[in-house]
């Protein structure tokens, strides 16, 4: 069913269902499956079958297991708020290449909170989480206290575009929308099912850059790093708003794919 209704790796996305059913890790499904001894109640026959008609008809996988990897971590994943990518671990590297214990980091456009709580797991920093989405708030607390990390990390509502902060950072992260109007219109069965809030970023899908860039460049204290996530061919032009914002060291970050995805400058 699955590979008939052209769902990618149907064979992983079997797995992680069975998995999420029978309420046990990943590897043991494939375990029992390729040693035949995988055995399903007729309860869970029929859940199963249940999970595979929703992801036929193109619902995203995370959606329907509420969760999804990131960074070795397990975040809860819901819908109306944008699915973590493996591309945006590089955004984290990176960050990690030059945050130190004790600064401070804001993380707009925030979504699950994936970017800034992994961050605040692997260094002792103070961030914070901001997002217009009520939804997206929403998933980001849940994981706020899913990774135990409240001591360190806070979510808060916050509008890009007429939204100040209360305080200056050393760090300011942001996988924005990035979606050009045309790219919209064709996108996949299983992206349309994400939020259009936190897809499209207006016509040439850099509205999102040139506001963050100039907006909040009073709010990266001297010495500070702005780090973007970017989309497909759009680093040159994300790299040159920084430039005509007065930033400085900008540098450019390839994925997985080889594929240009994260835009870093310094605040001189």
């Amino acid at each position: 069913m699955l590979e008939g209704h052209g769902v990618d790796d149907a064979n992983t996305t079997l797995n992680v269902l069975c998995a999420y059913v029978l309420g046990v890790e990943y590897s043991q499904v494939r375990i029992r499956r390729m040693t035949k001894t995988l055995v399903l109640s007729e309860e869970q026959q029929k859940t199963l079958c249940s999970y595979v008609e929703r992801r036929c008809s193109g619902e995203p996988t995370e959606y329907i297991t509420g969760e999804r990897e990131f960074y070795g971590f397990s975040f809860r994943c819901k819908k109306n708020v944008l699915i973590p990518r493996n591309d945006t671990e590089i955004l984290v590297d990176a960050v990690l290449d030059v945050v130190d214990d004790g600064d401070t980091l804001l993380d707009l456009c925030t979504g699950t909170g994936c970017i800034g709580i992994s961050l605040a797991k692997m260094k002792d920093i103070r961030v914070t989480l901001a997002d217009i989405s009520d939804f997206a708030l929403d998933c980001s607390r849940e994981n706020i206290e899913r990774l135990g990390v409240e001591n360190k990390v806070n979510a808060i509502k916050h509008d890009i575009f007429s939204d100040v902060p209360e305080e200056c950072f050393d760090i300011i992260t942001s996988n924005p929308p990035y979606i050009t109007e045309d790219e919209m219109k064709e996108l996949s069965a299983d992206v349309k099912n994400e939020p259009t809030l936190a897809l499209f970023g207006g016509k040439d899908g850099l509205d999102f850059y040139r506001t963050i860039s100039e907006r909040y460049k009073p709010f990266l204290k001297s010495g500070g790093y702005i780090f973007f996530e970017v989309g497909y061919k759009q680093s040159a032009d994300v790299a040159a708003i920084l430039e005509k914002n007065g930033y400085t060291n900008i540098k450019i970050k390839k994925d997985y794919n080889n594929t240009e995805r994260v835009v870093l400058a310094r605040k001189s």
